[in-house]
Parts: C-alpha cells; structure tokens; sequence
C-alpha cells in the first residue's frame, strides 16, 4: 500500500492546523466558515490534496498535484498511479455523500480514490481509500 496510516494521520494534523489558521482569518473579518460545512469543505480539498501529496513525497520521488480539470488530484509517477481525493462530512440525515465523477471513472476504467469524511467540528476523521474503484 503506497499510502500508509501513519501518512494520514499526518496530513489530517496539517490539514486541521490549515482549517484554523483560515477559520482565524474568517472569524477576523466577522465571517464563519463553520457555519457551512459544503464551503469549509470545499475551501480544505485543495489543502487535503496538498498535504497527502507532501506526505507521499517522503516515499516517492516524483509526486504532482494538479487538481484542474481532466488532471488528477494527485499523480505518482513513481508507480503510475492516480489518486482522487474527496473531503466530506455527514449531511442532516447523517448520510455521507462517496461520489465520484462517473464520466472520468467510465474513462479511466479504474481509480484510486481517497475519501476523508470529517466531524462537523473537524475535530475526527475516516480515512477510506478505495483502490482500483471502477464504475461496477
């Protein structure tokens, strides 16, 4: 396995000290990025993807991050492999939302696909990766 525990544990701790350093800078302008879950989570994906390809790059040589469309979230050339990462939490109803985009899965034919599913307060978290997920 390319992606290890002890790799998460230490990009959910970088992860957490990104969302309070930007929930600072919120709470300085009288805004709460607590307040809408789907926007904090949106605003960390970028951070998810950065700190899990930081990690990875103490085990691999050559990691890219890209993110933009038609690009994967994160490239590991060393063993040719595409990771999509997601950051959720559980909706109202305390259903958690695993989507990927079916086109590029239809695509691709398989997919590495990280889901880190955070509390609400951002204060727990599952890490599940899902290797070689394919549209069956």
């Amino acid at each position: 396995m390319y992606l290890t525990k002890e790799m998460m544990t230490s990009a959910i701790k970088n992860i957490q000290n990104f969302n309070d350093d930007i929930t600072k800078l919120y709470n300085s302008h009288g805004m709460s990025l607590s307040e809408n879950i789907g926007r904090r989570n949106c605003m960390l994906s970028q951070a998810q993807e950065h700190f899990i390809a930081e990690e990875l790059r103490n085990a691999f040589a050559s990691v890219i991050t890209d993110g933009a469309p038609g690009k994967p979230d994160i490239f590991i050339e060393d063993i040719h492999t595409e990771l999509e990462c997601k950051l959720t939490t559980r909706n109202v109803s305390g259903g958690i939302n695993l989507q990927i985009d079916y086109e590029t899965l239809k695509q691709k034919g398989s997919l590495d696909c990280m889901y880190l599913v955070a509390s609400k307060d951002f204060n727990s978290f599952s890490a599940l990766l899902f290797k070689g997920l394919t549209i069956e």
